[in-house]
């Protein structure tokens, strides 16, 4: 292959890959905008500018779509530091630290996680990186409140649940104008301290 023709085939594969980044970052704008996973494929062509048949050509079905939306995703919270902190010692670092990176995610790049996860219809069926990672996180946040908490394995995942709605409202509150991010992240570590702690057996 000459050089030329190894830069054209270089060139078209780097266009490819911008298209198909454009197209999850417009399904990702989608997905937040309507507030649901249950964005169309058509939609994301025509604002786009371009045919349905070639968003189809590089996400062959809305799952695909979906995952490639989560992945991103899933790289930029790896990005930011929360595999590193859910491996801290102890629960309540590793619970504060991992509160506030999803937090200034949302805040920064939007609800896609919460919004897709929550459609159990879909959720069932996805995979990827993203899926992989929340197992991981969910699985040590939970084993970190077995050890220390002395709770049991169903009610530790129950915990970790509860605990991941304190950033999401939180980041919810400063879209709407509601408080600043100071405060949100001020009240996401209290509020995560505040309910381990309370959740701590005492004793005798």
């Amino acid at each position: 292959m000459t050089v030329t023709k190894r830069r054209e085939k270089a060139t078209g594969r780097m266009r490819a890959e911008d298209r198909s980044a454009s197209m999850v970052i417009e399904a990702d704008r989608q997905i937040n905008l309507k507030r649901s996973a249950r964005i169309s494929p058509g939609d994301i062509a025509t604002d786009l500018g371009t045919s349905r048949s070639l968003v189809y050509s590089y996400f062959p079905d809305l799952n695909a779509l979906i995952v490639a939306v989560l992945d991103r995703h899933a790289d930029l919270l790896s990005k930011a530091g929360i595999e590193r902190a859910v491996r801290e010692a102890a629960l309540i670092d590793a619970a504060t630290e991992c509160a506030t990176i999803y937090l200034r995610h949302v805040l920064e790049h939007g609800s896609a996680i919460e919004l897709c996860f929550r459609e159990k219809w879909l959720a069932r069926h996805l995979d990827g990186r993203m899926k992989r990672m929340t197992k991981r996180i969910i699985r040590q946040l939970a084993t970190l409140i077995q050890r220390e908490l002395e709770y049991g394995p169903h009610d530790a995942l129950g915990v970790v649940q509860i605990l991941l709605a304190i950033p999401e409202e939180g980041a919810r509150l400063v879209r709407n104008g509601e408080i600043s991010l100071e405060m949100a992240l001020a009240l996401c570590r209290r509020l995560t301290v505040a309910s381990l702690e309370e959740l701590r057996p005492q004793h005798q």
